[in-house]
């Protein structure tokens, strides 16, 4: 691992107690590192060990092992220091609803110490970039789940991090918006911000990600460009589905074919069970 890599996470290990005194392991010697100027994508289904993941590497839980570095600084030692350079947006909603959609976002800014007026500007450029200008004066629980899901990614951009934590960003957006979030992330990345994003979407993973790490279990099986992986594993020979009763379709071979190949599960099929 690159010592300068504004995240790194070094053998993660998460352990919970069962309700019957046993031990149940949710992340097991999970290690990987996001590079200034990258998104890494961990790709895989609810209960494959993400969410556990992200929410260590955050400091929201703490680790049984391992370490999780944000600017060089252990989040669990130094917490304050290391979450200066850190946004955050959660897959479940976090938003102060009883909030302007404005208000929210010069709130979260004081967090980082900036200076009021800066966070004022900083609100008002983020809400016009995310498409929310004619909502700043809106309480939050008024507007629609879009929206929200929205203003939650603004609010993890208004501290200017160097490490963007995205847990499912982009879920309950239309494909118009959906296109429009993926194109302020590669601004970000372009700026130089290191993006961890926690994705199902594979067009998602296979657009924005520089490196995806395959989770299935709690473990990562594969770290690689998606390029790469889908070369390793699946070649360049068109993979065959029947989408209806004898009717075949063939396609180029994909990230999820690769996840498949893996793990024996589809992500769509996951998804369905969760």
């Amino acid at each position: 691992m690159a010592a300068s890599a504004p995240l790194r996470v070094s053998r993660l290990t998460k352990r919970y107690r069962t309700r019957d005194g046993g031990s149940l392991e949710a992340v097991r010697d999970v290690s990987f590192e996001v590079r200034a100027g990258e998104c890494f994508g961990l790709l895989g289904p609810n209960g494959a060990g993400k969410s556990t993941s992200i929410h260590c590497i955050t400091g929201f839980y703490p680790p049984t092992s391992g370490e999780v570095l944000l600017g060089g600084v252990d989040v669990h030692r130094e917490p304050k220091r290391a979450r200066r350079i850190l946004g955050v947006c959660d897959q479940e909603e976090t938003l102060d609803t009883d909030f302007r959609a404005y208000d929210q976002l010069v709130r979260h800014a004081t967090f980082f110490r900036i200076p009021v007026e800066e966070g004022r500007r900083r609100a008002s450029a983020l809400l016009e970039r995310f498409g929310l200008g004619e909502k700043s004066q809106e309480l939050v629980e008024a507007l629609s789940g879009g929206m929200r899901r929205r203003l939650q990614v603004a609010r993890a951009l208004v501290s200017g991090p160097q490490v963007l934590v995205l847990d499912e960003p982009t879920t309950g957006l239309d494909p118009e918006v959906r296109r429009v979030l993926w194109q302020i992330l590669m601004e970000e990345r372009g700026k130089g911000a290191a993006i961890l994003l926690c994705t199902h979407y594979m067009e998602e993973a296979e657009r924005l990600c520089d490196r995806v790490g395959i989770i299935a279990k709690g473990r990562i099986l594969e770290v690689d460009s998606p390029r790469a992986l889908i070369a390793r594993h699946m070649g360049t020979a068109a993979v065959e589905e029947e989408i209806r009763p004898g009717a075949i379709w063939r396609r180029p071979p994909n990230l999820e074919d690769v996840y498949l190949r893996l793990t024996g599960t589809r992500l769509d099929h996951a998804r369905e069970r969760q």
